[in-house]
């Protein structure tokens, strides 16, 4: 199996932007566009998945990610077939709990229970089956169709569940082996208890990317995404044995906003968290040059023996990244 890779933050709002981005990441190499669902900021998620099908020729699209929360999850199964209708074969669905696009309206992630009804109801109703929802008959969807829906997380709950009930999980715990090796047993373990074969479903590795020949940009990019991972869940640092060196991630989170890994000012989140050194950064993200970044990656992947596929969310996206993949991070695994 060769190594694949997708990227993502496909969030502009003009149409022929969008689409002139997906064929420039397209003809880049990577195999998959990736999309984020956030309704105040990057527009209807679907016509944007549909967009760029339209205007690729191979390339896979999906999700990353929805969730259960601002959508009912029989509201997603109908729009993810009806593109997929489009392009047939090409679509993926990623979900998760929610952050910002919950956040910001005032709701909270869903839990664990709310995750595994949802990712049961969409996988059911995209087989054909007919779903108990509440009315004097089961309920099915029209034209269903052979969606995968995946899970993207990083936590166990969500790692096992994943194994249980999803096509495949994108693992979201930074650039550390240990962790991602970790995460990979929760997931397939889980899998192999519920009498699945775990090497049947996908399985990607998520990395926060920071490319680019300016030094100090790329250090304070990476203290960022390194406070995110530490806002999401402290327990990966806690397995790494590392101290949180700055203030409480309670007192930042009154100053950054919306959060760390989507934070509007980066400027500002940087210096928030000042002590955080490169080589910690460096254990949550894939931070330098183009040459830098696929350094680190070819260490982390012949670390794991990794031969599956590679996301890489541009922190600085534009046509430096593009332009840096293209030439000299993905003809490396090819």
């Amino acid at each position: 199996m060769a190594i694949t890779f997708g990227t993502n933050r496909f969030s502009f709002l003009d149409p022929e932007r969008l689409a002139r981005s997906c064929v420039a990441a397209e003809a880049a190499g990577f195999d998959y566009l990736w999309f984020p669902d956030s309704q105040l900021h990057a527009g209807d998620v679907f016509l944007n998945l549909l967009t760029a099908l339209k205007h690729t020729e191979r390339a896979r699209a999906g999700t990353l990610v929805v969730n259960p929360v601002t959508r009912h999850p029989s509201v997603t199964a109908a729009s993810i077939a009806d593109v997929d209708s489009y392009a047939p074969g090409r679509v993926s669905l990623g979900i998760a709990p929610g952050d910002t696009s919950v956040w910001q309206v005032g709701l909270r992630p869903a839990r664990l229970a709310q995750m595994e009804s949802a990712v049961r109801m969409i996988r059911g109703l995209l087989a054909g089956e007919a779903i108990e929802l509440g009315w004097s008959a089961p309920s099915r969807l029209d034209q269903p169709r052979a969606v995968p829906v995946i899970i993207a997380c990083g936590g166990p709950r969500l790692l096992r569940m994943a194994g249980q009930y999803a096509d495949g999980v994108v693992i979201r715990v930074g650039t550390d082996p240990a962790l991602i090796r970790w995460s990979l047993e929760e997931f397939r373990a889980s899998a192999r208890i519920a009498g699945r074969d775990p090497d049947t479903l996908f399985t990607a590795l998520h990395f926060h990317t920071v490319i680019t020949d300016d030094a100090a940009l790329a250090s304070a990019r990476g203290r960022v995404m390194a406070a995110g991972y530490y806002e999401v869940n402290p327990r990966l640092w806690e397995v790494l044995n590392l101290t949180w060196p700055c203030a409480p991630i309670g007192e930042l989170l009154r100053i950054v906003r919306p959060d760390f890994h989507h934070a509007a000012d980066m400027e500002l989140a940087a210096r928030m968290v000042a002590g955080i050194d490169d080589e910690t950064a460096r254990r949550f993200c894939l931070m330098g040059t183009a040459a830098q970044v696929r350094a680190q990656l070819e260490r982390l992947l012949a670390a794991l023996g990794w031969d599956g596929h590679v996301i890489l969310q541009p922190n600085l996206p534009g046509r430096a990244f593009i332009a840096g993949c293209a030439a000299t991070i993905i003809p490396a695994f090819r």
